[in-house]
């Protein structure tokens, strides 16, 4: 007997999800109507605080929210990636990093509007990305990565400002976490008079974006000048994006999130860009109302930081269910020429000297100095010696984890951070920091592992059922990050004096770094570069493909077991010490790459070497360069790594 308002022939799993999608579009609709039925209840005790404020906040969630979906809309179907959307391609971190750079050097440029700043930004920003991806058809897994490295350049650069600046840009860092409170109606009707303005030429552009479907060659046959189309939506959309940086900070996921949940409800491929904008308002003003009910218990919280728990799982289930694929075949050339152990003892011989002159030489009250007798050695010992040997044991760890990532899932894009290893990792070290501040090295280490290898079980678990299909499994790791940092933001935010403490620690500053974690963080950043070289000869035969490592007698599903297992070790040692977000994971095994190393054995002591070389320099340079105040290793790191990087991807 067929159910209720169902076809008779529509099979069991076609009917669940059926009422699945039916639920998830009630509770998008569900929750923002309770949330006005509160805003009625306080209008009436307070008129003031309702058309002040409540009321000018919901127009701001619903215009940005729109916004940002659109955007989302369009990035995705330009490039045929899921992974396409604003934030992730740099557009919103360009703009955050020049307002705070003209905020500091140049002022009076603020006189001329701030919008303004904002889209020079987010100009530059989409200008890097398509120089280094620009090629026959705007090559889609070389922009995301593009994307992503200068989001993180632009996101380091924005921290040392803020750092260097803090008393005077310490506004900017609850904008940057994305906050919709208003004061008033004229924000949000400035966005509201820019998005009007957008819809006819968004209009205009809807057919020949939707052409773009058909692939570059059948867009062209039929007249379409595709590169003129592309360039026409990426640089209005990129606008939108920036002008709602510049109202209300960054407000990360809703574009990513929002495209895919209107593919979902609406069950189309394209399901056009008025679903996705709808999708995107009706998802922010969900998070931001949700955060609001909870101020008078967890106080004011950023709603930008909230909204990763909302998309975060969105984002997961949608993975997996999503129809199709994108291939991420993307790989950096190696040289012709493979590297041999001269080169890595080369490698092992300038860490043996960066570290040594670390340790002897820095700055003091006095002025540069070269520790030579007994009295300077010691204090070296108490000083320098535990956060440097934890950052270069931090470099050895997150490198060879993020080799290991890469070979065994066969995408160039896996990496501790992108997949959530490391935010699961931190969340779990943050919890531990807050209940048991006394734990010792050992207990920390353990906690944190046990957080890095929940997180790893989970991307392993959800993405069994695509294969470990690339695109899929970056979706689910960038759910589980988002979830994992937004709990991360509640728990420094209801933590206290202890909450306050952790965001040294947050920030990747090492300066407190303790001797006997440093010591953890080595020992086990050296057992798992053993037990690399014990599965070399597995992982490579994995790396050419299922078929042919089951045909050679390899275990595959053995193999990435223990495989995962040891980068969630090493990405548990690395996050004790610089926090939950690197740098290194993604960037040292695409140089070890470039470099000639094709071999797990070679490429694991060279990516171990190099990881332990750049964070050693990185920690120098972090405490020489702006003392006495301490910087982050990790953000110096992507600032002297970064560029070049670029520049490989760019050749």
């Amino acid at each position: 007997m067929p159910a209720a308002g169902l076809p008779a022939a529509m099979p069991p799993h076609a009917a669940l999800r059926a009422v699945l999608r039916k639920g998830l579009l009630t509770c998008l609709l569900a929750v923002p109507a309770l949330a006005l039925a509160g805003l009625a209840i306080t209008g009436t005790s307070d008129p003031l605080i309702l058309t002040y404020s409540l009321l000018p906040r919901i127009l701001a969630a619903l215009v940005a929210g729109a916004l940002l979906g659109l955007g989302g809309a369009v990035f995705q179907r330009v490039f045929n990636n899921p992974l396409a959307e604003p934030s992730l391609l740099g557009i919103t971190g360009g703009a955050a990093l020049c307002m705070a750079a003209t905020l500091v050097l140049a002022p009076v440029l603020w006189s001329q509007g701030y919008q303004i700043v904002a889209l020079a930004g987010a100009g530059l920003a989409l200008a890097a990305v398509l120089a280094i991806a620009w090629g026959p058809h705007l090559n889609s897994q070389k922009l995301v990565l593009a994307g992503v490295m200068v989001n993180l350049l632009c996101n380091a650069a924005y921290s040392l400002l803020v750092l260097f600046n803090h008393d005077f840009l310490s506004n900017l860092l609850t904008w940057q976490a994305g906050s919709l409170q208003q004061n008033g109606w004229a924000a949000p009707l400035r966005l509201t008079v820019l998005a009007l303005l957008a819809i006819i030429p968004l209009w205009l552009l809807e057919r020949p974006l939707r052409l773009l479907a058909l692939g570059d060659a059948g867009a062209s046959s039929l007249g379409l000048p595709v590169r003129m189309v592309k360039l026409l939506m990426l640089g209005l959309v990129s606008c939108l994006a920036a002008c709602v940086t510049a109202e209300f900070g960054q407000i990360g996921l809703i574009g990513l999130a929002a495209p895919a949940l209107a593919r979902a409800i609406r069950q189309r491929a394209n399901p056009g860009l008025a679903s996705s904008a709808l999708t995107g308002a009706l998802l922010l003003l969900t998070a931001d109302q949700c955060m609001r009910l909870l101020t008078p218990f967890a106080g004011d919280l950023p709603v930008g930081a909230a909204a990763g728990l909302f998309a975060g799982p969105l984002l997961i289930l949608l993975a997996r269910r999503a129809a199709g694929s994108v291939p991420l075949t993307f790989q950096l050339q190696a040289p012709q020429r493979k590297a041999g152990a001269r080169l890595l003892l080369l490698l092992g011989l300038a860490l043996t000297l960066a570290f040594a002159a670390a340790l002897v030489m820095g700055r003091v009250p006095g002025g540069w100095s070269l520790a030579l007798d007994g009295r300077e050695l010691a204090r070296i010992w108490q000083w320098r010696l535990p956060p440097l040997l934890g950052s270069a044991s931090a470099g050895l760890c997150l490198a060879l984890a993020g080799l290991l990532l890469q070979r065994l899932l066969r995408n160039p894009l896996a990496s501790p951070d992108l997949l959530g290893i490391g935010h699961g990792a931190g969340l779990a070290l943050a919890l531990a920091l807050v209940i048991l501040p006394a734990a010792s090295a050992p207990a920390k280490l353990a906690v944190t592992l046990t957080g890095a290898g929940l997180a790893m079980l989970a991307v392993t678990l959800l993405a069994l059922r695509s294969r470990f299909d690339p695109a899929r499994m970056l979706l689910i790791g960038a759910g589980i990050a988002s979830t994992a940092n937004a709990l991360l933001v509640l728990v420094m935010a209801g933590g206290g004096q202890r909450g306050a403490a952790l965001l040294g620690w947050f920030s990747g500053i090492t300066s407190s770094t303790s001797l006997p974690v440093a010591v953890a963080a080595a020992l086990t950043g050296c057992a798992c570069l053993a037990g690399s070289l014990l599965l070399s000869r597995r992982v490579d035969l994995v790396a050419l493909g299922e078929p042919a490592a089951i045909s050679l007698g390899v275990s595959v599903r053995r193999t990435r077991i223990i495989g995962l297992t040891l980068a969630a070790l090493a990405t548990a040692a690395g996050t004790l010490v610089t926090g939950p977000v690197s740098f290194i994971g993604i960037l040292v095994p695409h140089l070890v790459t470039r470099l000639g190393f094709r071999g797990t054995a070679s490429a694991s002591i060279a990516c171990g070497l190099t990881g332990a070389l750049l964070m050693t320099l990185a920690e120098w340079a972090s405490q020489t360069l702006a003392w006495p105040w301490p910087l982050s290793p990790g953000l110096l790191a992507a600032l002297l790594g970064g560029p070049y990087f670029l520049w490989l991807l760019r050749r």
